[in-house]
């Protein structure tokens, strides 16, 4: 084994060095050699940027998102750092770190991007933990622990035109600890997109997340009228959810008249509020359920559109 350190290559962790070329000489480097080379980064400041990299691991080591840089540089209207589109990328055993009342931090941004796999992970912060953008596709999260922050969120959605949809995305096993909601499904109102073949299962919402469930199509941009959603939101699974909500309305689906939600479906969900009984609130939305449910189910049964409360 064969490990490069790249200060003997010319990179200066000040914070202000632009020290890509010694990343780049040091990447070549292992890129070349016979023998398996791992690339030490010791501690200090560098803005990190992959691009057209196949078969690399990043393990270990401590990573400062800079963030009140990075919106400052936006505010700037300066071009900034931002992300890439990735395949076949897993994430396993990451600590994000943030405030619960810090701003536009989102744990982990996924957008335009294939087979990715989250695993293992500890996510507070004072927005969305994982955040899942267009273009999404085939997107697997597991044993995660979130705490504070916003939830697991599917969007915003039908921001651009034409946008691609999200499809294929599975959440599995995760505990949200005093959040605003747990698992979302947010979109803009009138450009279309579609949403497809997403579920959620095991989770925990406990200790009084606001709003365990939440599917709200309809939202109105700063200074534009918006009457309808046209995103098509589509098989949906909630899958053994327990917890505890602390709203009374703990199940709240919010869809369009013009694209209603369809084929959602409740599976074994047990959301109880202080010592009175949740409820669940349905518009323009349908589905089946099965087994225990409670709050009790808010859909017209075999029905694609539903209103009214439990």
């Amino acid at each position: 084994m064969i490990t490069l350190n790249i200060v003997n290559f010319g990179a200066k962790a000040d914070g202000e060095t632009d020290s890509t070329k010694a990343f780049l000489s040091a990447w070549n480097r292992a890129c070349s050699s016979t023998t398996p080379t791992t690339i030490y980064v010791p501690l200090g400041r560098n803005w990190l940027f992959f691009y057209d990299v196949d078969g690399a691991s990043l393990i270990g080591g401590v990573l400062d998102g800079q963030g009140t840089g990075l919106w400052a540089c936006k505010r700037s209207g300066e071009t900034c750092p931002s992300g890439s589109t990735i395949d076949n990328v897993k994430v396993q055993g990451v600590k994000v770190s943030a405030a619960g009342n810090t701003t536009n931090t989102d744990g982990i941004h996924v957008q335009h991007s294939s087979s990715v796999t989250i695993l293992n992970s500890n996510i507070a912060t004072g927005d969305d933990f994982i955040s899942i953008g267009p273009g999404t596709t085939n997107l697997w999260i597991q044993n995660i622990a979130c705490g504070p922050g916003h939830g697991i969120s599917v969007g915003s959605l039908g921001k651009e035109f034409k946008e691609p949809g999200v499809q294929n995305v599975t959440v599995k096993t995760v505990t949200f600890t005093g959040t605003a909601n747990g698992v979302r499904i947010k979109s803009w109102g009138d450009l279309a997109t579609d949403l497809q073949g997403t579920s959620f299962s095991n989770m925990l919402p406990w200790l009084m997340t606001k709003i365990p469930l939440l599917l709200t199509q309809i939202i109105a941009p700063i200074k534009r009228i918006v009457l309808v959603s046209g995103v098509e939101i589509s098989n949906i699974m909630y899958q053994d959810i327990h917890g505890t909500s602390a709203t009374q309305v703990a199940v709240k689906m919010n869809c369009s008249p013009k694209y209603p939600c369809t084929r959602i479906s409740l599976e074994d969900v047990m959301l109880t509020y202080e010592n009175r009984n949740a409820v669940a609130s349905c518009t323009h939305a349908g589905g089946i359920t099965s087994g225990v449910i409670q709050p009790k189910n808010c859909f017209l049964k075999n029905s694609i559109r539903a209103r009214g409360g439990a």
